[in-house]
């Protein structure tokens, strides 16, 4: 009987070709689609989960309360946070610190700016990367180590054998040497952790006071994960918590700092945005949810095209029935062979479906920054299942219950009634579909005219033409002194840049856009209110090269000296938030802030995503000028000095061509990093482009 219907299904869909055709591509394209967001929801909500012990691992984290507009929350923590945990609490297995240090790399005669990430000894204990060259066991337990990704290998190395080859790493005033004692999988693109160089934490003694990371409880930087034992509940470790935190802060720093330590599940992370973000990247989980509804709206017109079309054949099939019907086929029967046609359409469908999916995949992996593979497991057979088994039995069934309700003596005598009473679900399926289609373009022109507004939208400087070059300044200094050096080497670069004719402005900077937060820092003023803002440190050419309004008082003065020990500019961010009418002349209400005095206020600039509001920021031409009256200092960025240079429209590939040429006869051959402002932007809103593509 099974093979009867087959039989008679492939002769109807021979015999029905356009149809038939129409059909199979309009499921395969919605299959196709429903497969590969599947696979990049799934790949979301999965995150971090090929660790096998993924379920036992927590990330810590911080907070302080001093009261109103002082709450402290971070994912960053204190140096002495792990050991603690490990050393009081039995049933905290490991503990790995987890901290990225910018510096310098130097392999052969090249030298690299890198992040090179520093773990503890246990790194490989508690997480499941892959080595695929050395060995697990004591990778980690010598200071003089270092394990690099296959990428790093072949950018540093190229085709030899990176294997006890040596790597020399900046981490105070000179470079220390390392061997390579193992090379590492690169890490999978869902894993919250990415690296290219380990090192030890051994090495934190070398560039780091043993204050910091002995009794440093205030002073927040890395990233610290426990492993929980076997069969422990969370709660009761972190029920123990303030115990602990009250004898080794004492009791007056306890209760004045309302200070808590909780821990994070590890898998929760990537998606959860009520937390901080810290060094491990987390996405807004909109995303997934909109992919997922859009799957399905794909998934669902498909199905009633099917439907849609198999109704509007139902005249031509009508006969068919009722000449079945007069030589005694049963009703469930009709519907078993209209079922079995709509299966084999849909197998056909997801056969083709697949295919498509796998074509589109490197354009699909494009957008999404991801490394998705369509591998044929269980997960794959079951979504396979469930395609066939929805898309079969819900565009199938109407299809068969209403044909093969069709009386026979209506049919015979040529009586369509029984079939045009249908016709109505056909208009209403018809119109579902135009009005999903609309939904869906539409939602696409609304993200496109957004996507133009990031664009477009005037930031209070001018991004075209405009450059970016970050400056390597060398570790060992004081903060403050290596920002300083780093405006030192502003000025050489100026001094040469400035005959090359294509290049109209140059000017330094501790920030540039689009990487990051600038430096936050808080204080108390003398009304005992706590107050925060953003703090950059420029050159005085910083307005002019930008395109920047002044709209009260006046830009920095180069030949004023006393600008440099005393002059501050501020935003009509921060103009506002003081509640100044007169700006010009005020200085800030803390009583512990050096002399100064405001000369300008410059009208509000987007220093951050267009997503927040410009918030109150204050720019110097040297920190000293403000930094004793901090009480408060949060570093998102890097505020080692930046190159801004703005060029000439026309040929800028060669201007930035001269430009390299300075840079080597500067620095000798150091990796040269050059950035177009626009560009770098434009990356901030990267997920929704690619979510509008």
């Amino acid at each position: 009987m099974i093979k009867h219907y087959i039989t008679i299904a492939l002769r109807n869909i021979r015999r029905s070709k356009v149809h038939s055709l129409i059909n199979v591509l309009g499921l395969s394209m919605g299959i196709a689609c429903c497969v590969l967001i599947v696979l990049f929801v799934k790949d979301e909500w999965t995150f971090d989960s090929f660790h096998a012990k993924a379920e036992r691992i927590y990330r810590a984290y911080v907070k302080e309360d001093y009261g109103p507009d002082q709450q402290f929350f971070n994912t960053v923590t204190p140096f002495p946070l792990g050991p603690a945990l490990k050393n009081n609490f039995p049933e905290v297995e490991h503990q790995v610190r987890v901290n990225q240090l910018g510096t310098q790399i130097k392999s052969g005669n090249q030298v690299f700016t890198e992040q090179v990430t520093v773990v503890g000894e246990h790194f490989f204990d508690v997480f499941d990367f892959e080595l695929v060259r050395g060995t697990k066991d004591h990778a980690l337990d010598d200071m003089a180590g270092v394990l690099i990704t296959e990428r790093a290998a072949t950018k540093y190395f190229g085709a030899e054998d990176p294997l006890n080859k040596t790597l020399s790493i900046s981490l105070k005033e000179n470079f220390e040497e390392f061997i390579v004692k193992g090379i590492v999988k690169n890490p999978p693109t869902n894993s919250s952790i990415q690296f290219d160089i380990l090192i030890s934490d051994l090495n934190y003694t070398r560039f780091l006071d043993e204050r910091v990371l002995t009794s440093g409880w205030f002073n927040v930087n890395p990233e610290t994960y426990i492993l929980i034992q076997e069969g422990v509940s969370v709660q009761s470790v972190t029920d123990k918590f303030p115990a602990l935190f009250r004898s080794v802060l004492g009791e007056d720093d306890y209760n004045n700092s309302k200070y808590t330590v909780g821990l994070q599940p590890f898998t929760s992370i990537h998606l959860d945005t009520s937390y901080p973000t810290g060094i491990a990247q987390v996405n807004n989980p909109r995303y997934s949810y909109i992919l997922g509804a859009v799957a399905l709206l794909i998934l669902f017109v498909a199905c009633i095209n099917f439907v849609t079309l198999s109704i509007g054949r139902s005249l031509k099939r009508s006969k068919e029935v009722g000449i079945r019907k007069v030589v005694g086929a049963l009703r469930n029967q009709l519907i078993y062979q209209f079922i079995g046609e709509a299966v084999l359409i849909t197998i056909l469908s997801l056969v083709i479906g697949f295919v498509l999916a796998e074509l589109f995949l490197p354009l699909f992996n494009t957008l999404a920054a991801k490394q998705l593979v369509i591998e044929y497991n269980g997960f794959i057979f079951i979504l396979s299942f469930l395609l066939l088994l929805i898309i079969g039995l819900f565009a199938g069934s109407y299809p068969a219950f209403v044909l093969s309700n069709f009386r026979p003596v209506s049919i015979l005598k040529g009586s369509i009634h029984g079939i045009n009473n249908r016709q109505g679900l056909r208009k209403v399926l018809v119109g579902i579909q135009l009005v999903l289609s609309i939904f869906l373009i539409s939602s696409t022109l609304i993200m496109q005219n957004q996507l133009r507004f990031l664009q477009d939208k005037n930031l209070g400087y001018d991004r075209e033409q405009l450059a970016v070059v970050p400056l390597n300044v060398p570790r060992g200094q004081g903060f403050i002194d290596r920002i300083n050096s780093g405006f030192d080497l502003v000025q050489q670069y100026k001094n040469e840049l400035s005959r090359i004719p294509e290049i109209t402005g140059v000017c330094g900077s501790s920030h540039d856009f689009g990487h990051g937060g600038w430096v936050k820092v808080g204080y108390t003023d003398d009304q005992g209110t706590y107050r925060n803002f953003s703090i950059n440190t420029v050159e005085p050419d910083y307005f002019d090269v930008l395109k920047m309004e002044i709209k009260f008082g006046r830009p920095f003065d180069k030949n004023n000296p006393s600008d440099k020990r005393r002059a501050v500019i501020v935003n009509e961010a921060f103009v506002k938030d003081m509640g100044w009418n007169e700006p010009v002349g005020m200085k800030l209400p803390g009583k512990n802030f050096p002399d100064h005095e405001v000369i300008g206020v410059v009208k509000d600039f987007n220093y951050e995503s267009l997503y927040t509001s410009v918030k109150p920021l204050v720019l110097v031409l040297d920190p000293k000028v403000l930094a004793p009256g901090f009480e408060n200092i949060n570093i998102e960025s890097s505020p080692m000095p930046k190159l801004f240079i703005r060029m000439k429209p026309g040929n800028m590939m060669t201007t930035v061509e001269q430009v390299k040429q300075v840079w080597d006869k500067l620095t000798g051959g150091e990796e040269f990093v050059f950035n177009f402002v626009d560009l770098e932007l434009n990356r901030q809103y990267a997920s929704e482009r690619n979510l509008g593509k």
